[in-house]
């Protein structure tokens, strides 16, 4: 029987060692039918040379500084598509997967005939806290796009949900996300223009979900992220905080991903209560 082929596509910029970890990551992965696409943003720290050296089975691609999470993706989707690929996983450089994370990915998606398979992702400094479990709608409040089981403990879980293989999701972050290239047809690419880098991959999905493609999120399939809250924190002190908290493609808050989240999802009733949530949030913050 011939292995589905999978192309994992990594954006990174100017992250050597944390991308080499994952290549090596990558180079051991028992699934047989494996292709990783690299789209590096400009690197000026010998990632690309590094990865040439090291990996030269791994395609990469060049990607400009404009191109941010949403733009350096699309890029590799391209490539992975071009060259026929039957799934794209969607996973970031600073994952942390056991050998047999594509193979299992994989077995659960045709299983349950998933053509969107999103991980758990727990915190690489603590595994078995959960960072999320998917994305879930939360309109009327200040942070309407809520992480699902956001810091609670595997171990805490539901035992019902604790033991499912797949369970349905409205949104889910894009680190370790199993897309059946069916799908990429049916839905189109990531929105690079409105949601450069936050909010882009629970859009997509939003937007597949919508066309009446399932997505479901796997609670025994985990990634470790190599994340800490600090990377989301605003410089709120001055007017150039002020201007990259909302108006940086890289704040959480850049306005036009927000206005774009609202605008095409929120039901028209809860749109106020939702502005004036996130404007309390603002004030809440500059304290």
């Amino acid at each position: 029987m011939t292995l589905p082929l999978v192309t994992a596509v990594v954006p990174t910029r100017n992250r050597r060692q944390t991308t080499l970890r994952f290549l090596a990551a990558m180079a051991g992965q028992t699934h047989g039918a494996l292709r990783v696409v690299v789209v590096d943003a400009n690197s000026s720290d010998g990632t690309v040379a590094a990865i040439r050296r090291q990996h030269p089975k791994v395609t990469v691609v060049a990607a400009g500084d404009r191109d941010f999470w949403a733009g350096a993706t699309n890029r590799g989707v391209r490539r992975a598509l071009a060259a026929g690929t039957d799934y794209v996983l969607t996973i970031n450089d600073d994952a942390v997967v056991p050998a047999d994370y594509v193979e299992r990915m994989v077995a659960l998606a045709q299983r349950h005939g998933c053509g969107i398979l999103g991980s758990r992702i727990d915190l690489l400094a603590e595994p078995g806290r959960i960072w999320a479990l998917g994305t879930r709608t939360d309109w009327g409040t200040d942070r309407f796009l809520r992480l699902s089981h956001h810091d609670e403990l595997a171990s805490q879980l539901d035992p019902a949900l604790a033991a499912a293989e797949v369970l349905p999701a409205e949104a889910m972050p894009g680190n370790g996300v199993l897309i059946r290239r069916e799908v990429f047809g049916r839905v189109g690419l990531y929105d690079a223009r409105w949601l450069p880098h936050y909010h882009a991959d629970s859009e997509w999905v939003m937007r597949a979900v919508r066309r009446g493609v399932e997505a479901r999120v796997t609670p025994g399939v985990v990634v470790l992220n190599d994340f800490g809250d600090e990377q989301k924190r605003l410089p709120l002190g001055s007017l150039r905080g002020l201007l990259f908290t909302f108006f940086h493609p890289r704040s959480h808050l850049y306005l036009p991903a927000v206005a774009a989240i609202l605008w095409r999802y929120c039901p028209p009733a809860q749109r106020w209560p939702t502005l004036r949530a996130l404007a309390g949030r603002f004030l809440r913050m500059k304290r």
